[in-house]
């Protein structure tokens, strides 16, 4: 099996046709704006993305794994143009969905999956694009936690937390950062501050990995 691959087309989904294969346990990761997730942990990580998903029913780990396109019969039954089957340990799970993708390699600490957004404007704050239920937010003890640790170990950061930037101006032009506050009442408090001594002075919120 190749290590990455994106199969979205008909002559490379053909029904019956097994198109994954993994002894390794795999877990539901992440869903969001049609887009389900499926993440193996270990010396490698390995993503596996279904999009855009119409349906499923799938349960939350699979230990082993098969993928194969569903026949025709097997795809009315089910209900759908273009079925998966995900096939573990004697038991069928579907997807509903027009592609199916995986990459498998070194997740650096920072990054949430190999599928995320690339924005050169902004850090992800999820595996997967679009809205999020917010269960990858760090508390205050987190991040007081992750203060004090030093660079040796360079956990894995999945989880953030909102800090606000005071920034002075002028805007899109030679802007700079002035100061870090963990909260908006304070960092609207040194913005009024210095607002009287500078040509521009605003907040921005940004995400903070954890």
């Amino acid at each position: 099996m190749i290590p990455n691959a994106w199969l979205d087309t008909d002559d490379r989904l053909t029904p019956g046709t097994e198109i994954f294969r993994s002894d390794r346990r795999f877990v539901l990761w992440a869903y969001a704006d049609g887009r389900l997730l499926l993440r193996s942990t270990g010396e490698t990580t390995m993503d596996l993305v279904f999009q855009p998903v119409e349906a499923l029913k799938i349960r939350d780990g699979l230990d082993g794994l098969v993928i194969r396109c569903a026949t025709e019969r097997e795809a009315e039954r089910i209900g759908g143009r273009r079925v998966f089957l995900l096939e573990t340990q004697g038991r069928t799970d579907h997807v509903v969905g027009r592609a199916v993708g995986w990459h498998e390699g070194v997740l650096e600490p920072t990054r949430h999956s190999f599928f995320d957004a690339d924005d050169a404007y902004a850090w992800p704050t999820q595996a997967l694009g679009g809205t999020g239920a917010g269960f990858n937010i760090a508390s205050g003890r987190d991040l007081v936690a992750a203060l004090g640790e030093d660079d040796g170990g360079r956990p894995r950061r999945e989880t953030y937390r909102m800090v606000y930037v005071v920034m002075t101006g002028p805007r899109l032009g030679s802007e700079s950062g002035t100061g870090v506050f963990l909260s908006r009442a304070d960092a609207e408090e040194a913005c009024a501050r210095i607002a009287p001594r500078v040509p521009d002075c605003w907040i921005e919120t940004l995400p903070i990995a954890i």
